[in-house]
């Protein structure tokens, strides 16, 4: 499900986009009444779609925000809060949304690599 909110689905159409407008979910009894709601149901769903964006996106910004000179400490902090196998971050994470952050963290590292280079002292 968390699949097709993001747009990843195997038959996917570029530029087709799905709205939710309401989304519930409801545990029902075995004779199929409806007993009560299911809100661990949408919290799981909403932290697939949402976490992984919100982190893709930080790290797009703390890599502008690394350009303009502020510390790579934020990117730093990510990339380990997703590598730890104690946050589970990484299961949430899509093949393709896996990509994008290993590309940003790339990117973090260059602009590591380049204040190193630039804080040497000129060798003579």
């Amino acid at each position: 499900m968390a699949a097709g909110f993001k747009g990843e689905l195997n038959r996917f159409q570029p530029g087709v986009s799905m709205e939710i407008s309401r989304l519930d979910a409801w545990y029902s009894d075995c004779h199929g009444s409806v007993e009560s709601t299911a809100a661990y149901i949408i919290r799981g769903l909403c932290r697939r779609c949402c976490l992984p964006e919100t982190i893709l996106r930080s790290m797009q910004a703390s890599i502008s925000l690394s350009e303009a000179g502020d510390s790579l400490d934020r990117c730093d902090k990510l990339i380990e809060l997703v590598a730890s196998s104690d946050s589970g971050m990484m299961h949430l994470f899509s093949q393709q949304q896996l990509q994008e952050f290993l590309i940003f963290e790339r990117e973090c590292f260059i602009c590591k690599m380049e204040l190193e280079e630039e804080q040497r002292p000129a060798d003579g």
